[in-house]
This record gives structure tokens, C-alpha cells and sequence, in this order.
């Protein structure tokens, strides 16, 4: 194991405690002996592992935090939370990384209760800052979606609020909740996560959309669109593009929206 995922024996001694499973509990113990000088010989008799087995495991501890990998050997399905929250996997793994810094009895409670499949991944506990930039302003300026230093240029471009500008969403809240408390007007229709008219297109960082029956896998995997209504932000930072509903991707999903001073 490299120096950033130095393990010690007292840290694994304290997740044997509250880990659930007998294979973890098995793996935590093996490690305990690893670093206390035992021999990969002995460890595999001793704990009844196969090379591929130790190789797998050792291999998930380089690369991944403590928390990490137990929550997939307690049984956490990284992929079936993903799809189930509208996340990426690697958002996944990051929430679950970030339990390494909580107190473990807490972090371990965490994990069971994710692996029995009772919450989601909504990181509610902190404040993001999402970033925000219009569709129609980037077609006035010339400039593309993907454009490497758009927000950059944005940022000199002297755009108004509506078209540019950042917003503080609370931990827990939806982007929209959070701009019509600012007094601002984004698209919507529904509210509910069944059309797109309130959808945006998610340059950086990661949004939760609990309760969305609409978008497609390619829209959320390849196109990274999300609802606004129902995105709650699970990173500190979000950098997006709003009022993509125009586009011809999203057509198909558009409602007449409520908003007089909105027209598709």
C-alpha cells in the first residue's frame, strides 16, 4: 500500500466492531495480521483466501479509502445507487470516501444502512455553490457547450444575473427551491421530475435527482442532464448550463410550461 492509504491496525481493530458481514470481518482481520508482520503464506491458510481473492483485496486498498472498500464488501451497491439517485458511480465513491474524516461508528451505521438499501446518497449535510450560465447566452456570444473556458469567459463577458451569475443551494435543497427564493426564473413545468423543462446540462461536480422518471440513461450518463426541480447538488461546487430544454435532445420531454413570461 502507497503512503496516502497508510492503514492502522487500531483503525481497522475499530471498523471490526461494527462491520456486518463475515467476509469483512474476515478481510479486516487478515490486514490486522498483514501489518503485524504475518506472511502472505499464512494469511491465505489462516483465513481460507485464494491469491486472486487477497490479490483483489490488497488491490482495493491501494486504490480506494478504507470506507470504500468496505462498503462494497458489506454489500453497498455502488451501481444500483448511481442509477437509483441519477449520479455518476464516481460521485458514489467519492460520498462514500468522504466518510473516511467521520467518526467510524457513524461512518459504519452509514454503510449498513445503504447496504440495506434504506437511503440515498444525498450529501444534505453542507452548502454547495452552483454556478450557472444560459444556453441562449452562449449561442448570442458564439461560443459552445464545450468550450474548455467557458465559465472563464462568461465571467468577463458582463452578462446579466439571469444569464450568469452563482447561487447558494442549501444542504437538502433543490436548485430550483434555491433560485425562486433569490427572486429569480428558471424554466419548469411539472415540479416533479416527469418532463425537462426545468433540465441543465452539468459541466462539473454532480447533482442528485431523486424521484426523476424521465430522462433517459443517455441523457443522464452521456448528455450529463439533470432536473432542476428535483436536483439536490451532492458536491460543494456545481458548474452548469440552464435552459437546454430548448435543444433537440429534450424535445420529446418538453410540458407547456405555467410561466407566462417562458415560451418553448
Amino acid at each position: 500500500m502507497d503512503d496516502e492509504n497508510v492503514l492502522e491496525p487500531s483503525v481497522l481493530k475499530a471498523w471490526l466492531a461494527h462491520v456486518q458481514r463475515p467476509r469483512t470481518v474476515r478481510m479486516l482481520m487478515l490486514t490486522i495480521a498483514h501489518l503485524e508482520g504475518i506472511d502472505t503464506a499464512n494469511l491465505k491458510a489462516w483465513y481460507d483466501v485464494s491469491d486472486d481473492e487477497l490479490e483483489l483485496w490488497f488491490d482495493d486498498l491501494e486504490q480506494y479509502s478504507l470506507p470504500v472498500v468496505i462498503a462494497r464488501y458489506e454489500g453497498v451497491d455502488f451501481a444500483e445507487l448511481a442509477t437509483a439517485s441519477g449520479l455518476t458511480r464516481q460521485t458514489i465513491a467519492d460520498w462514500f470516501a468522504g466518510l473516511e474524516g467521520e467518526p467510524i461508528e457513524e461512518a459504519a451505521d452509514i454503510i449498513a444502512r445503504y447496504s440495506a438499501r434504506q437511503a440515498r446518497p444525498l450529501l444534505s449535510t453542507r452548502e454547495s455553490r452552483v454556478h450557472y450560465l444560459d444556453y441562449q447566452a452562449i449561442r448570442d456570444q458564439g461560443w459552445a457547450i464545450d468550450d474548455d473556458d467557458l465559465f472563464e469567459k462568461a465571467s468577463d463577458a458582463a452578462l446579466s444575473p439571469e444569464d450568469y451569475g452563482r447561487v447558494l443551494v442549501e444542504a437538502g435543497q433543490t436548485i430550483l427551491e434555491a433560485v425562486e427564493q433569490r427572486g429569480m426564473t428558471w424554466p419548469y413545468a411539472c415540479r416533479g421530475g416527469a418532463c425537462a423543462n426545468c433540465a441543465v446540462i452539468v459541466l462539473e461536480g454532480d447533482i442528485a435527482m431523486p424521484g426523476q422518471t424521465v430522462l433517459t440513461d443517455h441523457q443522464v450518463r452521456v448528455v450529463n442532464a439533470r432536473l432542476t426541480c428535483v436536483g439536490v447538488p451532492v458536491t460543494d461546487t456545481v458548474k452548469l448550463i440552464k435552459n437546454v430544454q430548448r435543444l433537440d435532445a429534450f424535445e420529446d420531454l418538453r410540458l407547456p410550461s405555467p410561466m407566462t413570461e417562458f415560451s418553448t
